[in-house]
Order: structure tokens, then C-alpha cells, then sequence
């Protein structure tokens, strides 16, 4: 299958196949109930989610324009999407809260179940409608081609 530009695309088959892959892993992720979990593994989750982001802000950042952004400009953005990252874990566990609770007020027994068949099919959904990227095409050619200026530079 190829776009309207003959990039070829990844099949409808692979792409359905992956989406069902995510969204089983997201059901899965879902029937731990973060309420019962310890302050500490709370924190270890806060701590290493916004690392990780941290870390990805920071390696993404090198060469995402030119020229390339500074080193404090980058440290800056790093923790900024750092810290909006732990945020959004302490804000999804908030409202991951209110939704049991309120399931269980409706007299629901065990409300992981429906929360988890809700967040398969959120991201079964969410990752099939995301434009396909082309299986052939690295993420951004112009970081895979020769600059001459650069090359001279380096002679």
C-alpha cells in the first residue's frame, strides 16, 4: 500500500495487529490498582517516569533543529518534560482514583475489570488512527544526509 506521494505504508494487517498488541498491554498496565500500591513504589514510579522523559527530552533535543540548541537550553527542556511528566503520573493516579471509586459507588465489584477493558480499547483505538509512518523512510531524512558545509568544516 503506498500514499498518495507512493511512500509505501505499513499493511492495514500490521498495523491492526499492533494496535491490539497496545491495547492488550494497556489493559494489562490498568488491572494494577495504583491506590494500593506503597508510597515508595509511588515515588519510584514518579521519579522514573519523569527520568525517563527527562532523558528522552535531552537526546531528542541534539540535532531537532539547526543549529543545534545549547546545552542549558536542552537541560532546561529535559526537566521541563521532566517535571510535566510527573505531574501527569500524579494526575492520572488522581483521576485513576475517582473512577474506581465512582464505579464502585454504582455498586460495581471489581471496577479494574471495566477500567482496564476501557483503557484497551482507548489505546486500541488511539494507536490505529495515528497516521501510519512509512516502513522504508528513516524519521527525518535531512539528519541522514551529507551537509557539505559540515563536511568542510570537519576537513
Amino acid at each position: 500500500m503506498t500514499d498518495s506521494q507512493g511512500v509505501p505504508q505499513p499493511s492495514i494487517r500490521a498495523r491492526l495487529v499492533n494496535s491490539l498488541f497496545m491495547g492488550a498491554t494497556g489493559a494489562a498496565l490498568t488491572l494494577i490498582d495504583p491506590a494500593k500500591l506503597r508510597p515508595g513504589t509511588k515515588v519510584g514510579l514518579y521519579i522514573g517516569t519523569g527520568t525517563v522523559t527527562a532523558a528522552l527530552g535531552w537526546v531528542a533535543s541534539f540535532k531537532a533543529i539547526d543549529p543545534a540548541p545549547s546545552k542549558a537550553f536542552r537541560a532546561a527542556a529535559a526537566a521541563g518534560l521532566g517535571a510535566i511528566s510527573v505531574a501527569g503520573t500524579k494526575f492520572g493516579f488522581v483521576v485513576d482514583a475517582k473512577i474506581h471509586q465512582a464505579l464502585l459507588r454504582r455498586g460495581i465489584a471489581n471496577p479494574r475489570r471495566i477500567i482496564a477493558v476501557g483503557a484497551g480499547v482507548i489505546t486500541t483505538a488511539m494507536v490505529l488512527l495515528e497516521s501510519p509512518r512509512p516502513d522504508n523512510e528513516p524519521e527525518n531524512a535531512a539528519d541522514h544526509a551529507e551537509d557539505p558545509a559540515t563536511t568542510a568544516e570537519l576537513n
